[in-house]
């Protein structure tokens, strides 16, 4: 299939359209990890893909619901999605990461992403659940690769859903690294996951009404799209409107890869539903090659990770 932002999804909108709402209800973290004054029952796995420490030290205090955090909801000319992780290229600025698709008038018509029509980069009237200032589009992948004259149909074009927003000066203060559910990440996923790799998922869709038990999800890699850059997960609950956007872990608790595209399997069941993500490693080396962010942009990690997604 030549479009991959095709949504097969029964009886709901298009995944980039969802509510604009924020403020969905997760339980605040206690000086323990818990939530609402309980314990963590998992121990949480630190350090990368072999145990090793994490990119960057931990920093920051513990994680509250207050916080923009991995897992908030973002909103734009009408349409929701879920913000992914937190980046930064120098001690003052901070981004989050959200799909492009997101940014974009065309993302459910059928146009290829490297011939649609999206909003500019600077526009900054985006909506980011815990922040007092809206925050600023300063790159969208579906913009560059227009820029870049990618030709349409290509596996970058097909897989390339990445953008940045970067916060307001007055709410970086109120930002922390750990992902709402997960904690994390402990590190970058750098090359390419394998089939049959774990993977964890989150999404704040308010179609979730607040639950943690639908809005964080685990599986596996099932396959290797588009030359790696991208992967098709298979989770044991569904993504669905809103979802797009969020944060998909390695096994670790690496940072994998961006919900994209969300598709539900038509037989007997809700299982197994089948994602489709954009990998992260890629999409966001494609970023700095161009020289469309700051070479120096990283990844803020948070070194416990939680996969049972009661953190």
């Amino acid at each position: 299939m030549n479009r991959w932002l095709v949504i097969v999804l029964v009886g709901l909108l298009a995944a980039c359209g969802g509510s604009s709402n924020s403020g969905s209800s997760n339980e605040e973290t206690n000086n323990d990890g818990g939530s609402d004054g309980g314990e963590i029952t998992t121990p949480p796995v630190t350090g990368g893909e072999d145990n090793t420490p994490p990119e960057t030290p931990a920093s920051y205090g513990v994680p509250t619901v207050t916080q923009i955090r991995p897992g908030v909801e973002i909103s734009a000319n009408g349409s929701g999605c879920t913000g992914n992780f937190l980046f930064s290229p120098n001690s003052q600025t901070v981004y989050i990461g959200v799909a492009a698709h997101c940014f974009s008038l065309d993302s459910n018509d059928g146009i290829d992403p490297c011939e649609s029509s999206n909003l500019p980069i600077g526009f900054n009237e985006v909506e980011i659940e815990n922040a007092n200032e809206p925050g600023e589009i300063v790159y969208s992948s579906w913009r560059a690769m227009q820029e870049s004259g990618e030709t349409a149909g290509s596996n970058a074009c097909t897989y390339n859903d990445f953008a940045l927003v970067k916060i307001h000066s007055d709410d970086v203060a109120n930002i922390h690294p750990a992902s709402f559910a997960f904690g994390g990440p402990v590190s970058l996923f750098t090359g390419l996951a394998s089939v049959g790799d774990a993977v964890y998922a989150y999404g704040r869709s308010p179609y979730h009404l607040g639950l943690r038990l639908l809005e964080a999800k685990s599986g596996s890699v099932s396959a290797v799209l588009g030359n790696g850059w991208a992967y098709q997960i298979v989770t044991d609950k569904a993504s669905i409107p809103g979802d797009s956007g969020g944060p998909i872990f390695g096994p670790n608790g690496q940072a994998l890869a961006v919900t994209s595209v969300l598709t539900l399997s038509l037989g007997l069941g809700a299982a197994p539903v089948s994602n489709g993500v954009t990998n992260l490693d890629r999409a966001l080396q494609y970023a700095i090659d161009g020289g469309f962010i700051n070479a120096s942009t990283k990844l803020i990690t948070w070194p416990d990770f939680y996969p049972r997604g009661n953190f």
